[in-house]
């Protein structure tokens, strides 16, 4: 039975991956872009019209680009420097934009200077000096001055190029470069030996003033844009949007419509069929058990982490502590919820009690009451599970998928843009760390100002406010990935692999590029400082306790004690007290020339964890949203308390405390949507930017993985959605 039970479960995992067949058509519906989605309705284009005029937009743009490609081919910018003897100079800082001066250069960047010949001599281009900044910004570029007075030239600029893409050949690596800014120089003001352009601020990476997250800056100049998403990406990402954005606009238009001709079960049949329901169609009632709860809390979306029981070796806890002291609104129900389970040697875990501090109705709003279930509750039990999901589901959306991998991720990507350009380092970050600070402009909008205050408890401001708290305890030092429990527990088996595997991978890139690491340490000295300094407090460090009640001041240590347990935080690493606070992520290396060996081992973890959060972390919450997240009336992203005594202790036929029509139709879109991961892969490697060792290390684990239900080709190599 138990076999039947496995191969039935395994059945409906390869039934229900996500899959879209979605082919592209001169009048089929368009998607503006990846920054035009919206939880009510995206920017699609559906009108003829409209479709049309868009089409010759986009065929212009077609011409615009084979223009570009003609004039690059007619006038090819070739290395050669047109010099004689060198007796000129042009020279300028450049600096942040968003700093003092003397704090924040921008180290490193490439500069060019080129001069465009006149129209009657085919405006061809000559490169007539290039150089590179120093550590403090300063860049001195050697020309000869009657090269570029020359009769001949017509026009002079001098260009700033970033560093933009990795690429190898083999496992040669290599860094391309993209043309960020250019200023026109004057033919005539150059006259003398020297000449001075002033600093430049720039805003290159830059951090943003208005969140204490460590969130990036996008400028709105098109000409100065820090990232953009690869165009294979971009292509790939509206591929798979439309089916569901067309399923989710016919939905809102009924709903505007005709709402009493639209049901929840018609909104579930609209979209693909996850996993829940398609184990309810092979075996009634297993979805819904004890022992697919406790497999489904082991290994599904929210992976969680089996705190050890203080008095019986044999119980663990998982606990969700929901609404807390965040901003909320009164429709949702987001109590705490402390899962007791009995583990045993084998198989999977088996759920005793459930426990819930908070409000569970319209009336009863004390924050503290207590309500604690067990298998022997009846219909309750299953109410209680029910609940219990609901709120693992928004704890794992907010702290663990948005926190824990977007916002994380995007701190270090920051802070390795900003200074990775000549050390190795950069050949290793860069792909791994690369869009994620573009795809979080959409998640603000998507999640953080859309799905999250329109479906769960919180507003936008709690969401924000539980973002900062949850950044609070992730910190690379001491990080390591969860201890397995038993065989069944798969996901800690998993990463605890994937671990080891992105370990033997970095170590083997910092022995073979060792020397450059260390010769151009104070990047990564520039690097760690950016990371400490713009990280969040310590959590709760700013908390005033003495302000707190009893109840708040117990939670706030239970919380603390929980989150310490499930990130692998050690608050004793957290040593560096910035303008008062308490920073989360500690130093890498305190001198800027290479000094210690420590300070190597420092950044080989901190790289490592990066790595780790970008890739597998991130693939495996975000793949499993909608195995766990894709069936409304099993799990959603809040439940309201509706008009009943009862409140949300009431079953699924119930719909009074359901998502309305409007919420649960977004619900499976945002799930869909998040479970999209078609395009950037670590095995695939579509835009050559992953080093091969990563691969092959990947590839020989290949059936060890596929034992543990996870299929590397699936693996994203970078933070996708």
């Amino acid at each position: 039975m138990e076999d039947n039970i496995q191969n039935i479960c395994t059945e409906c995992q390869e039934k229900t991956k996500i899959l879209y067949k979605y082919r592209d058509g001169f009048f089929t519906p368009k998607l503006k872009g990846i920054n035009h989605l919206e939880v009510g309705y995206s920017w699609v284009i559906s009108n003829p019209v409209t479709i049309f005029i868009e089409y010759l937009y986009v065929v212009w743009k077609r011409i615009r680009r084979l223009i570009r490609r003609l004039s690059n081919w007619l006038f090819p910018r070739r290395p050669h420097i047109h010099a004689g003897r060198l007796d000129s100079y042009i020279t300028g800082r450049i600096i942040h934009a968003d700093h003092k001066e003397t704090t924040s250069p921008i180290h490193h960047i490439k500069l060019e200077f080129w001069g465009r010949t006149k129209w009657y001599l085919g405006f061809q281009w000559r490169k007539l000096g290039e150089t590179e900044s120093n550590n403090y910004g300063i860049f001195h570029l050697d020309y000869t001055l009657r090269q570029a007075r020359n009769f001949k030239t017509g026009s002079l600029r001098l260009e700033i190029h970033q560093p933009f893409e990795v690429h190898y050949n083999g496992d040669k690596p290599s860094t391309s470069h993209r043309l960020y800014h250019s200023i026109p120089l004057i033919k005539t003001n150059l006259i003398g030996m020297g000449y001075y352009v002033h600093t430049l601020a720039l805003p290159l990476w830059e951090y943003r003033k208005d969140t204490p997250l460590p969130r990036t800056f996008h400028s709105k100049d098109s000409h100065l844009i820090s990232e953009v998403f690869s165009q294979g990406r971009i292509d790939a990402f509206k591929q798979q949007v439309i089916p569901i954005e067309l399923t989710k606009r016919k939905h809102m238009f009924q709903i505007e419509k005709e709402p009493g001709m639209l049901s929840i079960a018609d909104i579930q049949a609209d979209y693909p069929e996850n996993l829940t329901i398609c184990l309810e169609k092979k075996l009634p009632g297993y979805s819904r058990s004890d022992e697919w709860f406790g497999i489904r809390m082991m290994n599904g979306m929210n992976m969680g982490s089996f705190q050890p029981d203080k008095h019986d070796a044999s119980l663990y806890h998982i606990r969700y502590f929901g609404i807390c002291n965040y901003d909320h609104n009164t429709k949702f129900a987001l109590p705490d919820a402390d899962i007791v389970f009995r583990i045993d040697s084998a198989g999977p875990p088996k759920p005793v009690s459930i426990t819930f501090t908070g409000q569970l109705n319209a009336y009863n709003n004390d924050p503290w009451q207590k309500h604690t279930y067990t298998p022997s509750s009846g219909d309750e039990w299953l109410q209680a599970k029910r609940l219990a999901r609901v709120c693992g589901s928004v704890v794992a959306e907010v702290d663990d998928h948005f926190a824990g991998t977007h916002v994380n991720t995007e701190q270090y990507a920051i802070a390795a843009f900003r200074n990775f350009r000549k050390n190795p380092v950069t050949w290793l970050l860069y792909p791994h760390l690369k869009e994620v600070s573009v795809i979080n402009v959409s998640a603000d909008n998507i999640l953080i100002h859309g799905f999250l205050p329109s479906n769960t408890a919180l507003t936008e401001k709690g969401v924000k406010d539980r973002v900062y708290d949850a950044m609070g305890t992730q910190n690379w030092k001491g990080w390591k990935p969860m201890k397995v429990i038993n065989d069944s527990h798969t996901y800690a088996i998993a990463e605890n692999l994937f671990w080891d595997i992105t370990g033997k991978f970095v170590d083997f890139f910092f022995e073979k590029y060792e020397a450059g690491i260390k010769e151009h340490w104070n990047e990564v000295y520039s690097f760690s400082n950016d990371l400490v300094n713009h990280s969040v407090a310590v959590f709760q460090s700013q908390v005033i306790t003495d302000m707190l009640s009893t109840e708040e001041r117990e939670r706030s240590r239970e919380r603390f004690e929980y989150a310490c347990f499930r990130y692998a935080y050690d608050p004793i690493n957290s040593v560096k007290i910035v303008d008062g606070e308490r920073k989360v992520v500690s130093p890498i290396t305190l001198t800027e020339n290479f000094q210690h060996e420590e300070d190597f081992r420092n950044l080989k973890s901190a790289c490592r964890y990066a790595i780790m959060m970008a890739t597998f972390s991130h693939t495996w919450i975000n793949e499993h949203q909608y195995d766990d997240l894709g069936e409304i009336l099993y799990n959603c992203g809040g439940l309201r308390f509706g008009d009943k005594q009862r409140g949300v202790m009431a079953p699924e036929s119930d719909l009074s405390i359901a998502p309305d029509l409007t919420r649960s139709t977004q619900m499976l879109w945002f799930t869909n949507l998040l479970s999209r991961t078609e395009y950037g892969f670590i095995t695939k490697n579509e835009e050559q930017d992953i080093h091969p060792y990563f691969i092959q290390l990947l590839n020989e684990n290949k059936e060890t993985f596929a034992k543990l239900g996870v299929d590397i080709e699936s693996i994203e190599s970078r933070t996708n959605i």
